[in-house]
């Protein structure tokens, strides 16, 4: 439980809502993405910046569809809590603030839960992970 955790809360961490970190300039693969990711503080000379499709929003949630290509590195960010769906099969490393690191893997289909936390995240995989988020409004 406390890995699914930990998996997802990156996989979160790569979605909107609460994000505050280094907000810099980074390559991007498109307008819509390009927008999408810097509105919610992904840009940054440290690492990639994953793509956000937004899927559905309501008063209450926001869900979007992330992609992170292979090998992509992902900077340290803040996570808000969040429900993650995992539509490809993943391997990820995950680095913390205090500097531990953790190496995990998932299969496609996979739901959980993620808690607030900080982490920088790095995809393993030859093939991008793509996965669902779906995000509670704050009230």
């Amino acid at each position: 439980m406390k890995k699914y955790l930990v998996t997802f809360i990156l996989l979160r961490s790569l979605t909107v809502s609460g994000v505050g970190q280094e907000v810099k300039q980074a390559p991007q693969h498109d307008q819509a993405s390009a927008a999408t990711s810097a509105e919610h503080g992904y840009e940054s000379t440290h690492g990639g910046v994953p793509t956000f499709k937004p899927e559905f929003e309501n008063e209450s949630v926001q869900v979007f569809r992330i992609t992170i290509r292979p090998h992509e590195k992902i900077p340290m960010h803040e996570l808000t809590p969040r429900v993650v769906v995992l539509l490809t099969d993943e391997h990820l490393k995950l680095t913390f603030p205090s500097g531990e690191t953790r190496e995990e893997s998932h299969w496609a289909g996979e739901t959980m839960w993620l808690d607030s936390q900080r982490h920088a995240g790095e995809n393993l995989s030859d093939k991008p992970i793509q996965f669902i988020v779906v995000i509670p409004k704050r009230k």
